[in-house]
């Protein structure tokens, strides 16, 4: 297993232990309400899968928990497009190209590689995807290095009862080109074959402002490289 692989996941596992207390808090609290009256549309919708749920995960009850999600949904070949506005990281402009994910370790590690062609030229990127499922519920961390910047991306997973899934994330503050910066966004899946990724930026401390939307459709003829 390579040096780097090993470090980020002694990073990721320090990064939920960290939240991890502070989530049961809140956890235990929103259980401390009451349960509202379900509705007959909420009774259809509970009954539906989410694009990411594991097969089988179909709601019988009212009383029944939300299906946990399954990051395998981002395993597969993606491509992407956006339109990102002007900023410390770079020129604004169109983004285009593909990102590759697959399963290196037992549904708790992903690999990712990027290529893609933007405002200042080709790119590509490498990166890796952690998950956790404890009491404080479902928990993710996404490392990658493209066109020289490091993003460490931190979130939580939650699924409505409409079968749409979310991934929340925010990164710490980091230096670029001079500015600080720091971003935050969803994922935000609706369909087991697309989903989008809006971004929002702050520079210098300022107000958070749109960023720009990623657009990802999954090749489904794609075939993945094997894992070393």
């Amino acid at each position: 297993m390579r040096p780097d692989f090993i470090l980020l996941s002694f990073v990721s596992c320090y990064l939920f232990s960290v939240t991890a207390w502070a989530e049961l808090q809140a956890g235990a609290q929103a259980q401390g309400g009451s349960r509202p009256a379900t509705t007959r549309q909420e009774e259809r919708q509970r009954r539906e899968v989410q694009p990411g749920a594991k097969q089988g995960a179909v709601l019988t009850d009212v009383t029944d928990a939300q299906p946990k999600f399954n990051m395998d949904y981002f395993v597969g070949q993606w491509n992407f497009e956006s339109t990102v506005s002007e900023s410390p990281l770079g020129a604004g402009g169109p983004i285009s190209g593909s990102e590759t994910i697959r399963n290196v370790w037992d549904g708790r590690f992903w690999d990712i590689t990027i290529k893609g062609e933007g405002p200042e030229g080709p790119f590509t990127g490498n990166g890796i995807i952690t998950y956790q499922d404890g009491f404080s519920g479902q928990s993710y961390m996404r490392y990658e290095i493209t066109r020289g910047i490091a993003l460490l991306r931190t979130g939580n997973v939650g699924c409505d009862l409409g079968g749409t899934c979310n991934l929340y994330f925010e990164t710490p503050p980091f230096e670029h080109n001079g500015s600080r910066i720091q971003l935050r966004g969803r994922y935000y899946l609706t369909s087991p074959f697309s989903y989008r990724v809006t971004t929002e930026i702050a520079v210098d401390k300022g107000e958070y402002r749109n960023w720009g939307t990623m657009w990802y459709t999954k090749d489904e003829k794609a075939k993945l490289p094997a894992v070393k």
